[in-house]
């Protein structure tokens, strides 16, 4: 049996539109004896909406990772169980000259990642969106 949770954590950003929540940050999905977590794009936001670190990729690539912990501890997951990555940026020489900001949470692991260079994010001001998936062991789950 495939049990599926669609995760809001109080302390990340919600998107509403027209009353509505437009998709959540975290699903978490057990099977098989594991359990999949799935992180939507995480960008550079406070919890009320504003964007941290307005035209400083270093800036923003530290708070996108700080929200990526959030949900992933919401659910009993660290950075440790990422195994795949996808990264957006709207300037990939900026990215690169950064990334190592991006070590300080992904420490001992380098999950499988894709790069992908956009002219643009769904904020003006956003320059990074990072998703993510995680395996984790059911024991682990907290949601």
């Amino acid at each position: 049996m495939i049990k599926r949770k669609f995760i809001q954590p109080k302390d990340m950003w919600a998107r509403v539109e027209q009353g509505n929540l437009l998709y959540v940050p975290v699903v978490v999905i057990e099977a098989a004896g594991h359990v999949h977590v799935y992180l939507s794009g995480q960008v550079a936001r406070d919890p009320d909406g504003t964007i941290v670190g307005k035209g400083d990729m270093r800036a923003q690539i530290r708070k996108t990772c700080e929200n990526i912990g959030k949900g992933l501890a919401h659910v009993g997951a660290g950075f440790d169980d990422v195994v795949r990555a996808t990264t957006y940026v709207t300037d990939i020489e900026e990215y690169y000259r950064c990334s190592d900001e991006r070590f300080r949470f992904f420490r001992n692991n380098r999950p499988a990642s894709t790069l992908i260079e956009i002219s643009r994010l769904g904020h003006p001001d956003a320059a990074i969106e990072i998703e993510c998936e995680a395996i984790i062991e059911p024991e682990r789950l907290k949601a």
